[in-house]
Parts: C-alpha cells; structure tokens; sequence
C-alpha cells in the first residue's frame, strides 16, 4: 500500500501564517515598547532637568541680589560687630573696621543659602554638562573678592599709612562697596553670570511646557 501523498505547499502555507503572523505582532510589540520607554525616559529626564533649571535659575536671582545688597556701603545698628575687636583699636577704628566687615557679615548671614546653590552645581554639571558649571565659579570668584578685599582693608588699616598704598585700599573698597568706582564693574558681571546661566536653564524650561 503506497505512503500518503504530501499536503499540496499551499495548504503548508495556509497552516504557517498564524505562527508568522503571531511573531510578527510580537516584534512590532517589542519595538512599539521599546520605543514608548524610550519616550518615558526622555519626558522623565526632561522634567527633571526642566525642575533643576528652575531651582538653579531662582538660586542665581537670589543671589545676585544677596551680593549687591551685601555691598550696600556703611553699616546699620551693630552690623559688622560680630568682627573680633583687636586692642589697639580706638573707636574711630572700630566703626571703619566694623563698617568693613559688615559685607562679609552680611555674605555669612546668608552661608545656608550659598551651600544649598553650590550643592545643586553637581546635579546640575551632570545633567547639562561640565561648561555649564562656569557660571557657579565666576559667581563664587566674585563672593571671595569680595571677602578677600574685606580681609585685607582689616588686616592693612592699622598701618594704612606706612605699608599700603592708599590705591590699594581704594580698589579694595571699590570691591566691598557699591559706588566707589565708577563704573562698577561687578553689577555687570553679575548681569553676565546671570545670562549665561539663563542660556542654559530656559530652554529646559520652554521645552517642558511644550
């Protein structure tokens, strides 16, 4: 008795198209997926970026705000008087030196402030980038000039006039105070910290909202 004819290639065909139309729902499944996470974790990365540029933008206002204020020239009530008085202090001395160091006083007052904004910095490189931390080093450079100069007017003032050349001690007031020199080059340094920083935080932000 022969063997039984082999099923005509159609019906083979016929019997096949379920398994490849199954495998092809699941490839177009996975790539469909793939690409919905790939959505995900750029929305997801978006808005964190876009809520770290906000918080570091705000932080840059503030304190470019703080620095100025803190270079308002004089003291008021006992600013400065936190400043260790030293012995041969008379009390003329003790209202310059006082008057001096109530720019640092002010800058200490707010030193939450500024470790909380420099503490965002490494969150903030590793989401936009190293240059992108350029703006906290300018800023920060600006913040020690100035505490610098403070020190150094307190330091020199008892022998101002044998060992420091009175220009000298006009720069350093120029940078502890506003109005000394004109123009004053800090406040449009400040203008520029800021601008680079917006260069970098508001498109984040606009392209969140979009």
């Amino acid at each position: 008795m022969s063997a039984d004819p082999s099923p005509p290639i159609w019906i083979e065909l016929v019997r096949a198209v379920p398994s490849v139309v199954t495998a092809i729902t699941a490839i177009v499944g996975v790539v469909i997926g793939a690409r919905g996470l790939h959505r995900w974790r750029a929305e997801a990365i978006g808005k964190r970026k876009a809520e770290l540029a906000e918080e570091v933008l705000a932080d840059f206002y503030q304190a470019r705000d703080i620095i100025q204020a803190a270079r308002s020239p004089g003291s008021f009530g006992s600013e400065g008087s936190t400043r260790a008085k030293a012995d041969w202090e008379s009390e003329d001395d003790t209202r310059t030196l006082n008057a001096y160091f109530a720019t640092v006083e002010r800058l200490n007052n707010q030193r939450q402030f500024f470790a909380q904004l420099h503490a965002r910095r490494y969150r903030f490189i590793a989401l936009f980038g190293l240059s992108a931390g350029e703006p906290y080093d300018d800023l920060f450079r600006i913040r020690s000039g100035i505490i610098s100069a403070v020190q150094m007017l307190i330091m020199t003032h008892q022998n101002r006039d044998q060992g420091s050349l009175p220009t000298n001690r006009l720069e350093w007031q120029g940078i502890i105070w506003e109005g000394i020199n004109k123009p004053d080059p800090i406040p449009p340094h400040l203008d520029r910290i800021v601008a680079a920083i917006e260069d970098t935080c508001r498109p984040a932000i606009q392209e969140a909202v979009k």
